[in-house]
C-alpha cells in the first residue's frame, strides 16, 4: 500500500500533462460523480466517458499484456464521496441511482472501509450460470421500479489459468520473469476466496444464486490519489488489495497472462468473450487509445420460437422469445424444406382470413414494433431452438441470428 500511495503522488505531475493532451480530468475523492470529477485540488471539470475497448478479432500478444473475461452487463462507474455519498453513473454520463437502489444501498454499507473512491466495473444479472445482458437490459427498462432484486453472492469463475499477480513495475523491470509467468508459473493468491479451484471435468462448482453483482475491473481514485495515470497493473493490484474490503454482491475480476487458454474457456463455456488490457498503460478516455481489446465469441443461445413470420403464404422467419422476452427473428438456416414444413404443420389455411395480421395468443406484454404491420402467426406451445448470434443489442435483440438447429442444446 505504501508503495502505491508513492507511486500515485510521482505520478501527480504527469497525471496533469496527460490532461492538457488528452482533454481529460482528474478524478479526486469528493461526492462529484465520476464523468465530472473534482480533481485532486477540488476543482470540478467537465464530463469525461470512460475507457473502452476497441474491437479486435484476435487477442494482441505480448508479455506486456493482460487478459480479462468479458461480463456481460451494464457499465457503471460508482463514486464513494467523502460524506459516503455515492453516486451511479452510466457510460453515457446518465446518473443510475434510481435504476439501482440495491447497489447503492450496498456501496454506502462499503464506504466506511473503502473511503472515499471511484470504482469502474459491469453491473451484471447472474442467472446461476452466466451473466445474462437480456434480463439487465429487462431491470433498465424498469427503471427502479423493482428495488427488491437480490445482489448476489458470487464467486469468480475458474477458467484453470493461473492469475496475474505482478505489477507493471515488475514487468518493465524483468521481462523474463514476464515469459514465466505466460508459460503458467503459479503465484500465491492473497485472496482466495475469489478464485476457487475447478474440478478435474474443468467446470467449477455452481458460483452462486441468480441475482445482480458488480464486477470491478478498475479503481480511478482511492485514499486521496488520482490513479489514472497508474499503469493498469498497478490499477488492478489496488483493486486486489481493497478486495477483502468488499461486501458480498461486489466482484474484483481477475487478470490472466495466458490469454489463448482463458479464450479458450470462454468459448467452451458460452460467454461473452475476452478484454485484453496492456499492463502499462494508463486510463485514457473513451476510445482515445490502443490499449484495451474486446474479442468477443459467436454467441450459441437456447431460445423459444413463440411465432412464425408469414410472407407469400409460407414461414418466412422465426420470432424468438429468451426468457420470456422478444428477442428479435431469425431466418438465416431456415431451409426451403423446413420453410414448407413448419407452414404445412402450423399454418392455419384460415390464419389471415377477413384481413386480419396476427393469429393465435400474443405471447408478449404488447406486440413488438417491429412486428407491426407483419402477419404473425402465434404458436400455442413454444417450439425450442438453437440459434447464434454476433451479440445482444441493447434494444435486447440478438445481432445477425443463425438457427443452429431445432432443440435444446445437450451440453
Amino acid at each position: 500500500m505504501g508503495r502505491m500511495k508513492e507511486a500515485g503522488r510521482k505520478d501527480r505531475p504527469r497525471e496533469a500533462a496527460m490532461g492538457k493532451d488528452r482533454d481529460d480530468v482528474a478524478m479526486g475523492q469528493t461526492g462529484e460523480a465520476s464523468h465530472r470529477s473534482a480533481s485532486a485540488g477540488g476543482g470540478t471539470k467537465k464530463a469525461v466517458p470512460p475507457m473502452a475497448p476497441l474491437p479486435a478479432a484476435r487477442l494482441p500478444e505480448g508479455p506486456d499484456w493482460g487478459y480479462q473475461i468479458k461480463w456481460d452487463g451494464v457499465r457503471l462507474i460508482a463514486t464513494i464521496g467523502g460524506d459516503g455519498a455515492i453516486e451511479l453513473v452510466s457510460r453515457n454520463g446518465l446518473p443510475k441511482n434510481a435504476v439501482y437502489p440495491e447497489l447503492v444501498a450496498l456501496l454506502r454499507s462499503a464506504a466506511p472501509a473503502l473511503g472515499p473512491s471511484v470504482l469502474d466495473g459491469e453491473l451484471i444479472a447472474w442467472t446461476g450460470e452466466r451473466p445474462s445482458f437480456q434480463r439487465v437490459l429487462q431491470r433498465e427498462r424498469m427503471r427502479g421500479r423493482s428495488a427488491g432484486s437480490a445482489m448476489a453472492s458470487l464467486r469468480h469463475p475458474d477458467p484453470g489459468v493461473c492469475p496475474w499477480r505482478i505489477g507493471a513495475e515488475e514487468v518493465a523491470a524483468d521481462a523474463a520473469e514476464a515469459r514465466d509467468v505466460s508459460k503458467g508459473r503459479k503465484h500465491a493468491d492473497p485472496h482466495p476466496d475469489h478464485h476457487q479451484p475447478a474440478g478435474s471435468d474443468g467446470h467449477s462448482e455452481p458460483l452462486g444464486p441468480p441475482g445482480l453483482a458488480f464486477i470491478l475491473f478498475d479503481v480511478l481514485a482511492h485514499g486521496g490519489h488520482d490513479l489514472r495515470a497508474l499503469p493498469y497493473a498497478s490499477r488492478h493490484r489496488r483493486l486486489l488489495e481493497l478486495a477483502p474490503l468488499l461486501p458480498s454482491g461486489m466482484l474484483v475480476t481477475e487478470l490472466y497472462r495466458d490469454g489463448a487458454a482463458l479464450w479458450r474457456w470462454v468459448q467452451e463455456q458460452g460467454w461473452e468473450g475476452v478484454v485484453s488490457k496492456r499492463l502499462t498503460a494508463p486510463y485514457r478516455a473513451a476510445k482515445t487509445h490502443r490499449d484495451w481489446f474486446k474479442t468477443k465469441t459467436a454467441l450459441r443461445l437456447d431460445v423459444d420460437i413463440v411465432g412464425l413470420k408469414v410472407r407469400e403464404g409460407q414461414a418466412a422467419s422465426l420470432v424468438m422469445s429468451l426468457e420470456g422476452q422478444y428477442f428479435g427473428s431469425v431466418s438465416l438456416g431456415l431451409t426451403g424444406e423446413m420453410r414448407a414444413l413448419l407452414t404445412k404443420q402450423l399454418v392455419p389455411e384460415e390464419a389471415f382470413q377477413e384481413g386480419r395480421r396476427q393469429h393465435g395468443e400474443l405471447p408478449f406484454a404488447a406486440l413488438p414494433s417491429d412486428l407491426k404491420g407483419e402477419r404473425v402467426v402465434w404458436l400455442e406451445a413454444p417450439l425450442p431452438c438453437t440459434v447464434t448470434g454476433l451479440e445482444v443489442t441493447e434494444a435486447g435483440q440478438l445481432r445477425h441470428p443463425k438457427l443452429a438447429g431445432f432443440g435444446r442444446r445437450t451440453s
